[in-house]
Formats: structure tokens, C-alpha cells, sequence
């Protein structure tokens, strides 16, 4: 499928950075975002919880990425180097972020009432969704980076740690150190 004069988006993420460092080609940049901006973004909503705040991440990250392509060497896959550059930015953000309290999206998707039902089943799962959120707000960002990549984002536990720049056994740790205080936390709801 072409989308441009000689543009083929069958290139691979590293070809695509090639061509837009060498030539600055706009739709190189924005088939990489096109790939990667759903999980980029879904990534820093599962640390921060908030929408507002995961959009303006998720811009910040492109951003850097863009700006930082040119010193990309290709020593790890490009994915993990655009998924560890949106850890660090949501890290720093949440960092910044402590000294004020937490902001929770308290809403429930739209489409979420339908299968909830009955009015006394939407106020409990709203209320679990609640203390869900402020369980996993709760972690420090290295424990809550555990939770995102291994159980919300699925990566195995060597991508994860790549991207985490630590041993593997490090992120089963912080796994293993979050789920005891989701379980803790979260035990009299579940």
C-alpha cells in the first residue's frame, strides 16, 4: 500500500527511522507514530491514570523520539528504545507529580454501562474501579512499570527488563512486590 510518491509502509521500524534521519521524510515519522502511538499511549494511561495527562505524555514521547532519532544506533530493537524513552517520560512526570495528590479519572467508560446492568452493579464496579486506581496509584513507578509491562502491556519478562534497563529477575521482584500490595490493599474488594 502506498501513501505517498515511492513511500511502501511494508518497511520495517528501522528502515522507516533510516529514511527519515537520511532524507526527513514526514511520513516516515508518522507511519512510526501510526505503529506505536496506541501502546505508547496506553502505556503512560496505565501509570498515570488520567487521560489529559497520557495525552500530553504520549506527545512528549513523539516528540523526543523524533528529536532523538538521529542518535538512535539500532543496538535494540526500536521498539524497545521508544517504549523505554515513554517509561523515562512518564517516570520524570510522576516524579514531578508527588508532591501534589493524585488525580484519578473517576468516570467509567460509556460503553461500560451496558454490560454492568443493574443500577447497584454499576456503583460497585465504579467503586472497585476506584480502589482499583488508587491501589495501583498507590505503587511507586518502578513497581506500577511491573504491572503495566508484564501484566497490562503483556511483554515478557526480558523485554520488559530491557526496557527497565534491569535484571530480569529485578521485574519478577517488582511483580512479585506488587501483586502482595495489590493483594494487600485491594484483598477485602477481590
Amino acid at each position: 500500500m502506498k501513501q505517498g510518491p515511492g513511500y511502501d509502509t511494508g518497511l520495517s521500524d528501522a528502515q522507516l527511522v533510516h529514511l527519515y534521519v537520511e532524507s526527513g521524510r514526514a511520513e516516515s515519522f508518522n507511519e512510526i507514530v501510526r505503529r506505536h502511538i496506541r501502546r505508547v499511549r496506553a502505556m503512560i494511561y496505565q501509570m498515570v491514570l488520567n487521560d489529559a495527562d497520557a495525552d500530553d505524555l504520549t506527545q512528549e514521547v513523539f516528540v523526543k523520539a523524533m528529536r532523538g532519532l538521529p542518535a538512535f544506533k539500532g543496538r535494540a530493537d526500536f521498539s524497545t528504545w521508544l517504549y523505554r524513552i515513554t517509561m523515562n517520560t512518564t517516570y520524570r512526570f510522576l516524579k514531578k507529580r508527588t508532591a501534589s495528590p493524585v488525580e484519578l479519572q473517576k468516570e467509567l467508560p460509556e460503553n461500560r454501562d451496558e454490560w454492568l446492568g443493574t443500577p447497584d452493579k454499576m456503583l460497585a464496579a465504579r467503586e472497585l474501579d476506584g480502589k482499583i486506581s488508587e491501589a495501583i496509584a498507590s505503587l511507586t513507578p518502578p513497581l506500577r512499570g511491573a504491572i503495566v509491562l508484564l501484566c497490562l502491556q503483556q511483554m515478557d519478562p526480558k523485554s520488559a527488563a530491557r526496557i527497565e534497563r534491569c535484571p530480569v529477575s529485578t521485574m519478577y521482584w517488582r511483580l512479585h512486590e506488587a501483586r502482595r500490595i495489590l493483594k494487600e490493599r485491594l484483598g477485602k474488594y477481590l
